[in-house]
């Protein structure tokens, strides 16, 4: 095969919502991008494609020396919150109050809530029987779906390039081009443990089971966060997420080299008793009469 070098295109390796972010913002910088990947915006839900599954929610892990972090993260949240603002119901956002509640006796709040609007602390007085330290603030949760096909219409509009296929090393990539770009940009995730040219060694999959809701009521998200962060997502976190749809996701876990694929039942209960616990307005309001306490299989 020829080539010819072309200093202004980029082949983007992964379709999730890294690397389709990534390819927007080198259309709109004037580069031609061509994507590919295996797995799409649409496809039904698999675990080697976690986008579609995201709660989600913009919510900092940035620890209080992490500059760098911290930094990517504020600008990440300004483009959501402009994003909000212009596009209303269409743009998959929704600006919400988020609690925070901690567990642990001496665990505090990352200092980055701080700058996010309205953020108050609890007094100890307000505090739930169940916490140590509580705090909220307005953020924004995702309706994943809705949010991946807005960003491929925009792909598509700005003159990207899409093609799908299975990479088994990085230069099968090339096949897709009739040049040498000037960068070939690697977004596949976990898929780098086995894609040669990269075949990273060090990676290892994080296993997450949610469960969703239909509970169009519930309008806040609340985290409760049991252990220490460790300066990323260590200890454990129950979060309820809810959607602009009336979805409510609520979560979760955090199993390391766990390679299952499939949720599991004990799980999902398990998911909803802290949920439960930590949100009892996400049952229906039928199963609340005479003063019956929820249980898990109310939602």
């Amino acid at each position: 095969m020829s080539f010819k070098l072309a200093d202004r295109s980029v082949i983007i390796c992964g379709f999730g919502i890294i690397g389709i972010t990534t390819s927007i913002r080198l259309l709109e910088a004037g580069l031609s991008v061509t994507a590919v990947a295996s797995h799409l915006p649409g496809d039904p839900l698999s675990a080697y494609y976690a986008s579609s599954a995201a709660g989600a929610h913009h919510l900092s892990f940035a620890a209080d020396d992490d500059q760098r972090q911290q930094n990517l993260d504020r600008l990440t949240f300004d483009v959501m919150w402009a994003e909000e603002e212009a596009q209303g119901e269409s743009s998959g956002l929704m600006r919400i109050t988020q609690r925070e509640f901690y567990g642990s006796e001496g665990e505090k709040h990352i200092s980055f809530f701080e700058s996010l609007p309205d953020f108050t602390v609890y007094h100890p007085k307000d505090l739930p029987a169940f916490v140590k330290h509580a705090v909220s603030f307005t953020s924004l949760t995702m309706d994943a779906p809705v949010y991946l096909q807005k960003l491929v219409a925009r792909f598509q509009a700005l003159g990207g390039t899409l093609h799908r296929a299975h990479l088994n090393s990085l230069v099968d990539a090339l096949q897709f081009v009739s040049h040498v770009p000037s960068a070939l940009v690697n977004c596949t995730g976990l898929g780098s443990l086995n894609l040669k040219g990269v075949q990273d060694l060090d990676l290892f999959p994080i296993r997450g089971q949610v469960v969703i809701l239909r509970a169009p009521w519930i309008k806040e998200g609340r985290t409760k966060q049991v252990g220490k962060l460790d300066g990323g997502e260590g200890g454990e976190r129950t979060y309820i997420i809810p959607r602009r749809s009336g979805e409510v996701v609520i979560g979760g876990t955090r199993e390391i080299e766990d390679w299952t694929a499939d949720p599991r039942a004990d799980t999902a209960l398990d998911i909803k008793r802290r949920a439960l616990a930590l949100f009892p307005e996400l049952a229906p309001e039928s199963a609340c009469v005479d003063g019956r306490n929820p249980v898990p299989a109310d939602l």
